[in-house]
């Protein structure tokens, strides 16, 4: 139970940071709805994950684990079908700029929308799970 809050608590603030910061996730401003989402995707990853990896095992083996990304989009997508009110929708990135490096103004249409979505999440939430630990 400790292990489902603390992944709940770490979800909902990745989902609201790539939101805040990215975009392509939908919500509709309700808290309730994040959180609602934040939830789906703990039981997702705890539950879905694991069979999709299993299932997808020979894939990964070839593909060396490259093709490891499919089951964090298909795990976002049942997760995305599950909670009413959260979503992720196709968007524009904006941009960024800096001394150093300019990333352009990029739309993503909703398939890689998922794709980018569920990378930045895996990546936020790897990165907050070995904080917590």
């Amino acid at each position: 139970m400790k292990r489902l809050i603390r992944s709940f608590a770490i979800y909902l603030f990745a989902l609201w940071l790539i939101t805040a910061n990215v975009g392509g996730i939908d919500y509709n401003n309700s808290f309730q709805n994040l959180a609602l989402g934040a939830l789906a995707l703990s039981i997702a990853e705890a539950l879905l994950k694991p069979l999709v990896n299993l299932l997808l095992l020979p894939f990964n083996l070839v593909t060396l684990g490259i093709f490891r990304w499919v089951s964090s989009v298909i795990t976002l997508y049942v997760a995305t079908t599950l909670a009413p009110g959260f979503s992720v929708v196709s968007f524009t990135y904006p941009g960024f700029s800096s001394n150093l490096f300019i990333v352009p103004e990029v739309h993503f249409p909703l398939f890689a929308a998922y794709i980018v979505v569920s990378f930045l999440l895996s990546l936020m939430t790897s990165f907050l799970f070995w904080l917590s630990h």
